[in-house]
């Protein structure tokens, strides 16, 4: 009946409300209940709950649809800010964005992309065509390049990666051509544009122009795979160059004297964003803080390789033992620091070590936290030799693949040395940024070893991460960042409309069994009649169970994460893990999101999740385990009794505490779900 209901609003969303129009029957908040709101129902719930991080997982590219918008969503356009003040409204005061760096039109996954080098198309354009930005360009040339969707009515759209790559290679060329121009008669805006990027250069430029050479020898080779260009020069450039190697000082001269003006235009286009990521730090910090949490790959992009070789193994790369096809290990092709090059004899970092500590910088310079990708590889990841891939009849003859994790490799980390990243050079890292272990987000779900977790767990006793769609809260550490679903899972209603899940969600001990669910929220014995009522709505309905979901995701750990799919009710999926999906790693907001999440409330069966209701029963829930707690603590008497006085007192006194929270919890639930005339 649900999902008749769940597709019967979409139908209604994608064919009767149209972008920009006046939307009839939706309730906003006055500008007097907004101050309300925020103040004395959302923030006093996740004070008295304890959390103090609720971050929505949105990639930089799912941002909404912006004026002259060029392809894809940035974080640091108007549209962004419009999202960001609903997002503080409502109870976030942090984004997780994806990893930030530069990707290619072979691959549009943010996890491909590199690191140093940034996405360009996270430029606002629509900035540089202000005084600002010396007006390097026009608003015409915005206006012809503006990318058209197939339909305005929806909530979401699907990013077009090859338009914007076409439309921001455009973009740069002419306003690094116009900045010129402006520059050479002295524009008094372009010159205050020049001096800043001249600091830029001073700090970044070196290692801008080696990625900017890398960029146009991958154009000229058609690959960015470098072992199979055709000069060994080129192959092996940067390095050869360090040793003062003379052909390839000419090699390089050569590529400078004839694609010079590219090379300037692509360090032209990472000032641009650098420049605008740092302003948007600024801006986030003047409207009271909200935060972006950086997504620190695991991996190395080939950028990076070629222009450190010495500092990678070679013929070695990242994998993963399990997910692959045939039930084999997935083999990433991701370049892997050498072990022998990442500490000096006197403990002091080495080369590689000295790369990873500047990787980590570089993710947190635009950022106030950082995600740490794929953690086991920064202590014993499984490693392979790609000279032993061989495929027979399409399948990977797992009897000939040498590969391990790296604690069994003594041969390549004779020392230890993987097992030492951490503690030498992350933690320090990130706590000079104000940023403890507790803080940062460490993805540390997946396959882990005995060595990984004697290191991670048992010696550094380092938090990790609680995935709700797969494991029930209960007994969780509260240290952990907590999740209901990620960028790889499917949206909780779409959960909800798979036979295959909910024909199975009651059996054994799984996560969103009902009696489990129904117990856990409605734990004070007092309560028995409220558990039951509350087990027949759950019973009743299949969207109940998924705002039981979040509700406990609240009781669960002092920092969540709620995809950005889930909070606006969209059943469509950011990634699916594994898959080459057309539809991967496009999913966005359109710029409309505002008024279509109010209408979805609003509706006869919303599926947004209304953020006062929830906390209202993640409230009731720490009310019901404060007193099981107390009674077992402090009313238990020397016979094993427990002194029910005692306990009502109790009981009482947090109740009344807590009546004004839950009062206005659930005034502004409803209220949310009010249908006004037009």
């Amino acid at each position: 009946m649900l999902v008749g209901k769940i597709n019967g609003f979409n139908n209604y969303y994608n064919n009767g409300y149209k972008a920009g129009s006046s939307p009839a029957f939706m309730r906003r908040l006055t500008e007097e209940e907004q101050e309300d709101y925020k103040a004395n129902a959302i923030e006093k719930a996740l004070k008295y709950l304890g959390v103090v991080s609720v971050a929505m997982v949105l990639h930089g590219p799912c941002n909404p649809v912006t004026e002259n918008d060029l392809g894809i969503g940035s974080p640091v356009s108007e549209s962004a800010k419009k999202l960001i003040k609903l997002e503080k409204l409502h109870g976030f005061n942090a984004n997780q964005l994806g990893p930030m760096g530069e990707i290619t039109r072979g691959d549009i996954s943010p996890y491909s992309g590199s690191i140093f080098a940034l996405n360009k198309m996270f430029i606002d354009a629509n900035e540089l065509a202000t005084d600002k930005y010396a007006n390097i360009i026009t608003d015409e040339e915005l206006k012809s390049l503006r990318v058209k969707y197939n339909d305005d009515k929806n909530i979401y759209e699907y990013s077009k990666f090859f338009d914007s790559f076409e439309n921001y290679d455009k973009i740069v060329k002419d306003a690094y051509k116009n900045f010129k121009e402006k520059v050479s008669v002295k524009d008094k805006n372009a010159m205050k544009l020049l001096k800043e990027y001249n600091d830029f250069k001073v700090r970044k430029g070196n290692k801008m122009i080696q990625a900017g050479v890398f960029d146009v020898l991958s154009r000229t080779y058609g690959t960015r795979d470098t072992d199979v260009w055709e000069s060994e020069i080129d192959r092996n450039l940067i390095s050869l160059l360090k040793r003062n190697n003379l052909e390839a000082v000419n090699r390089y001269r050569q590529i400078l004297s004839r694609s010079g003006e590219d090379i300037n235009s692509y360090v032209f286009g990472q000032f641009l964003v650098d420049k605008q990521l740092k302003e948007n730090k600024v801006y986030r910090d003047s409207i009271g803080g909200f935060e972006y949490i950086n997504d620190n790959l695991i991996g190395n992009d080939t950028s990076e390789e070629w222009m450190h070789r010495e500092i990678f193994l070679k013929n070695y790369r990242l994998g993963c033992p399990y997910g692959g096809p045939d039930g084999g290990p997935q083999l990433w092709d991701i370049p892997i620091l050498d072990p022998k090059k990442l500490f000096n004899n006197d403990g002091s970092l080495g080369p590689a070590g000295k790369f990873l500590k500047e990787k980590l910088e570089s993710a947190l310079e635009y950022c106030e936290n950082i995600r740490i990708d794929h953690v086991l590889g920064l202590v014993d990841p499984y490693v392979y030799d790609k000279r032993s891939v061989v495929y027979v009849n399409g399948h990977l003859d797992r009897g000939k693949l040498k590969a391990n994790n790296m604690a069994y490799l003594k041969e390549i980390d004779p020392h230890g040395n993987y097992q030492k990243i951490l503690e030498k050079i992350v933690l320090p890292t990130l706590n000079s940024h104000g940023i403890t272990a507790e803080k940062a987000v460490w993805e540390d779900l997946g396959s882990q070893t005995d060595v990984f977790r004697s290191i991670y767990k048992n010696e550094l006793n380092i938090p990790g991460m609680t995935q709700l769609h797969w494991e029930r809260g209960e007994g969780t550490s509260r240290r952990n960042w907590a999740l209901m679903g990620s960028h790889d899972e499917p949206a909780a209603i779409q959960l909800i409309q798979d036979r295959n899940f909910t024909d199975n969600w009651d059996k054994g001990n799984g996560a969103w069994h009902i009696d489990y669910l129904a117990g856990y929220l409605n734990s004070d014995p007092k309560r028995i009649d409220d558990k039951e009522a509350f087990k027949q709505k759950l019973l009743s309905n299949p969207m109940e169970r998924v705002k039981a979901k979040f509700a406990e995701l609240f009781t669960t750990a002092k920092r969540v994460q709620i995809p950005f799919n889930d909070f606006f009710g969209i059943e469509q999926r950011y990634n699916e893990k594994g898959t080459k999906s057309a539809y991967n790693w496009k999913l966005r907001l359109n710029n409309n999101f505002e008024d279509a999440y109010y209408k979805n409330l609003e509706s006869e069966a919303p599926t947004a999740l209304n953020i006062p209701e929830i906390l209202k029963t993640a409230v009731q829930a720490k009310i019901d385990m404060d007193v099981v707690t107390f009674s077992k603590r402090f009313a238990t008497m020397s016979d094993g009794s427990r002194d029910e006085a005692k306990i009502d007192e109790f009981r009482g006194r947090l109740n009344e505490r807590m009546a004004p929270t839950l009062e206005k919890l659930g005034y502004y639930a409803d209220v949310l779900k009010e249908k006004s005339a037009d």
